[in-house]
C-alpha cells in the first residue's frame, strides 16, 4: 500500500508547483522584453557582387540615430552615410583585392549616400545606396553578433544610368581599425611610377587609428629620397585618403586595406592629381 501512495504523493506535489507557477507568471503579468535594437555605427565594407560579374567594395563610416529612452540614449535604428562618410572601390572578382577607386558607375561624381533602417539582430536589414548618382535598394539580414549582414540582394532603382551595375548579391562586415607596422618599396613623389627600377626607396610604417577614425601613417623613406613622411585623414571602412608633406610638396594618398595572400596590406595610390592617381606601393604588415 505505502508504495502506491508515493508516486500519488510526488504527482500531487508537481500539479501544485505547476499550478503555483502559473497562477504566479498570471499574477505578475510577465512579458518578454522587446529586443533591443542594436548599434551598428562603425567602419563597414559591403561587397556587392553584380549579376554582370562586376564586384564594388563599399566603405562606409556609418552612423545611426539615438532616441531618449528613460533618460539614457538608445539607438534607434536609422543609419546613415553621406558625402566623405561613403566610398566606392572595384574589386578583382577572384581575389576581392582593390584593382580601382571610385567604383564601377562612372563617372565620379559627388552624389553618394546611405540610408535605411534596423530593427534587432537576427533579423531583416534594408538600406538603400547611391553610387555616384546611382541608387541601389538593397534587402538582408544582419548577424546575432551585429557585425554581419548576410544573405543580401541589392537591385536598381528605375532611372539609373549605370549598365555596369544593375543589381546582384551583397555582404557586409564591420571593419576593424587599421594599425600596425608595415614595410616594402615605395615610389613617393614621381607621378609615373610604371616599374620595378622607379620603386628606389624601402620604407617602414607605423599605422594607427584613433577612436575619431582619422588615421595616421608614419613613414621611414630610406634610398633615393631619404625623407620621413607623416600622413593622416579620415577613414571609411576599408578605404582612407591622406594627406601629408615630403621634402616641400603636399601630397595627397588614396589608400586601401586589404588582404594579399593571407597577409594585411596596404595599398597607396598618389592622388595629388585626382584627374591622374598612380600606383605608389604596396606595404605588408610585418608581425613580430
Amino acid at each position: 500500500m505505502a508504495m502506491l501512495v508515493a508516486p500519488r504523493i510526488t504527482a500531487l506535489f508537481t500539479l501544485v508547483v505547476m499550478g503555483g507557477a502559473l497562477v504566479s507568471c498570471g499574477g505578475n503579468r510577465l512579458s518578454i522584453p522587446a529586443q533591443t535594437i542594436p548599434n551598428i555605427a562603425g567602419s563597414w565594407e559591403f561587397v556587392a557582387i553584380s549579376s554582370s560579374g562586376s564586384v564594388t567594395g563599399i566603405e562606409v563610416a556609418l552612423t545611426e540615430g539615438n532616441v531618449l529612452v528613460n533618460g539614457f540614449q538608445q539607438p534607434n535604428g536609422q543609419i546613415t552615410a553621406t558625402s566623405t562618410q561613403i566610398a566606392f572601390v572595384s574589386l578583382s572578382p577572384t581575389t576581392l583585392n582593390i584593382t580601382g577607386f571610385g567604383g564601377v558607375c562612372q563617372p565620379v561624381t559627388s552624389s553618394n549616400a546611405l540610408s535605411g533602417a534596423v530593427t534587432a539582430t537576427d533579423s531583416p536589414i534594408q538600406f538603400m545606396f547611391t553610387e555616384n548618382g546611382n541608387v541601389f535598394n538593397v534587402n538582408g539580414t544582419l548577424s546575432g553578433d551585429g557585425k554581419s549582414v548576410l544573405n543580401g540582394t541589392y537591385t536598381a532603382q528605375s532611372g539609373n544610368t549605370c549598365s555596369t551595375d544593375t543589381g546582384g548579391t551583397i555582404t557586409g562586415l564591420a571593419v576593424p581599425k587599421v594599425s600596425g607596422m608595415y614595410a616594402g618599396t615605395m615610389c613617393p613623389l614621381s607621378t609615373t611610377c610604371s616599374s620595378s627600377q622607379d620603386f628606389t626607396d624601402t620604407v617602414t610604417a607605423t599605422a594607427t587609428e584613433n577612436s575619431s577614425s582619422v588615421l595616421t601613417l608614419n613613414l621611414t623613406l630610406t634610398g633615393t629620397d631619404n625623407a620621413s613622411l607623416t600622413l593622416t585623414g579620415p577613414v571609411t571602412g576599408n578605404a582612407f585618403l591622406l594627406q601629408g608633406t615630403v621634402q616641400g610638396q603636399t601630397v595627397v594618398y588614396s589608400g586601401y586595406y586589404e588582404v594579399i595572400k593571407n597577409v594585411p596590406s596596404l595599398y597607396l595610390v598618389n592622388a595629388t592629381d585626382s584627374a591622374s592617381p598612380n600606383y605608389v606601393a604596396t606595404l605588408a604588415v610585418q608581425t613580430p
